[in-house]
C-alpha cells in the first residue's frame, strides 16, 4: 500500500471543510446566478458532489490520477443525458479547483488542483467518451429481455428464460449470458435517460424476483460441497451484483450466505469469523469505496490467511494492483471466480 504524500494528508485533513465549501458555492451560484437550465440535475449534482469528494480521497491517497480520467466520463455520461451535462460538470469541478486553491497553501494546493483542471480543460472529450459508451446497444435477445423486465413482467422474463434451458444451457448460463447483460443494458439506457424511474425501479425489483426463483426453481448441475460468503465492501450499496453473484454459486453447488450491502468492515469480519466459509467474494462497484475494501481485506486475511477472497465489480479495475497486493483475487467474470475460489478452497482443504 502507498504511503500518503504531504498533498494526500493536506487534502484528508481539510475534507470536511472543503466539501461544506463546495456545497457553498453550488448553492450560491443556483440563487444568484439563477442557472435555470440546471435545475432538472440539481438533485443529481448535489449527490455527485459528495461522491466526487469520496473519488478524489480514494486518487490522492493512492496515487490513481489516471483513473480519476476514467471515472470522470462515468461522471460525464451521468449528467449528460439529463441536462447541460457539460454545464453542470464543469460546475462542479470549478467548485473543487477554488476550494482546493483556497483552503490549501502552496505547494500543496498546486499538486491536487491540477489533475481536477485538467478534467476542466478536456471536458468535450470526456463528454466525446462518454456518448460513445452509451452509444452501443445490447443483441437482440438481451433487448428482449429487458423489455420485459422494465414492465414489471416476471412470468414474460421467466419465459424467455426458460426457453433457453431447453437448448441444453446450463442453468447458471443464464445468469452470465442473459441477467447480466440485462443489466448492463438497463444500466445503458439509464445513462441515456430513456428509462422513466419507475422503470428503473420496475426493472431491478423484477430482476431481484427473477435471480431469487432461478436456484430454487432449476436443479444444481454440480455438488461441491463447499460454503461461500457474498458481501459489497462497506460503503457499496450497489447490492444487484453480489445478488446474481450469489445466485450463480447456488446453481454451480455452492453453500451460499449472502451478506448483503453497507455493513461496516467489523460485521463482515465477525461474519467471516464465525461462519468459516470456505470462500469469500467482494464486490467493489464504485472507486471511491477502495479504501473500505482495503480495510476489510486486511482484517479477513488476519483472521483467516489461506480463505481465497475473490472481489470483482467496476471499482476493482482502477485498483487492482492494490487489491491484489491485499492478498485478493481480482476478476470481471462469474466463472473465472468460482474457479479461482475452487482452486483456492482445494489447496488449502
Amino acid at each position: 500500500m502507498s504511503n500518503p504524500t504531504t498533498a494526500s494528508v493536506a487534502f484528508e485533513s481539510s475534507f470536511s471543510r472543503l466539501m461544506a465549501l463546495v456545497q457553498q458555492r453550488v448553492g450560491l451560484e443556483w440563487q444568484f446566478h439563477q442557472h435555470n437550465d440546471l435545475r432538472p440535475l440539481q438533485s443529481d449534482l448535489l449527490e455527485l458532489i459528495q461522491e466526487f469528494g469520496a473519488l478524489l480521497r480514494v486518487v490522492y491517497r493512492y496515487d490513481l490520477n489516471q483513473a480519476l480520467i476514467q471515472e470522470a466520463v462515468w461522471y460525464a455520461s451521468a449528467l449528460e443525458s439529463r441536462g447541460p451535462g457539460k454545464e453542470a460538470f464543469s460546475l462542479l469541478l470549478e467548485s473543487w479547483i477554488i476550494a482546493i486553491q483556497g483552503l490549501i497553501k502552496p505547494p500543496e494546493c498546486n499538486i491536487l488542483a491540477n489533475p481536477v483542471q485538467e478534467l476542466r480543460a478536456n471536458l468535450s472529450t470526456l463528454f466525446d467518451e462518454a456518448e460513445k459508451m452509451r452509444s452501443v446497444p445490447a443483441a437482440a435477445n438481451i433487448q428482449m429481455l429487458v423489455e420485459k423486465v422494465i414492465v414489471g413482467d416476471l412470468w414474460g422474463a421467466q419465459k424467455l428464460l426458460s426457453a433457453q434451458l431447453t437448448s441444453k444451457m446450463p442453468p447458471h448460463k443464464l445468469i452470465t449470458h442473459n441477467i447480466l447483460p440485462a443489466m448492463t443494458e438497463i444500466g445503458r439506457r439509464w445513462e441515456r435517460n430513456d428509462l422513466a424511474i419507475y422503470e428503473e425501479h420496475l426493472a431491478t425489483e423484477t430482476i431481484i424476483r427473477l435471480l431469487a426463483g432461478l436456484s430454487a426453481g432449476v436443479p444444481k448441475i454440480e455438488h461441491n460441497k463447499l460454503s461461500a460468503l457474498v458481501s459489497c465492501v462497506p460503503n457499496d450499496k450497489h447490492q444487484l451484483l453480489p445478488m446474481a453473484l450469489s445466485e450463480y454459486l447456488e446453481l454451480r453447488g455452492w453453500s451460499v450466505r449472502s451478506l448483503g450491502s453497507s455493513l461496516p468492515v467489523e460485521q463482515i469480519a465477525l461474519a467471516a469469523s464465525t461462519l468459516k466459509p470456505n470462500a469469500i467474494f467482494l464486490s467493489l462497484n464504485m472507486l471511491s469505496r477502495l479504501s473500505d475494501a482495503l480495510d476489510v481485506l486486511e482484517k479477513l486475511h488476519k483472521i483467516n490467511p489461506h480463505c481465497p477472497i475473490i472481489i470483482g465489480g467496476h471499482g476493482t479495475i482502477a485498483g487492482r494492483l492494490l487489491l491484489e497486493k491485499a492478498h485478493a483475487s481480482v476478476t470481471q467474470d462469474f466463472d473465472e471466480a468460482h474457479h479461482l475460489a475452487l482452486i483456492g478452497s482445494t489447496a488449502h482443504a
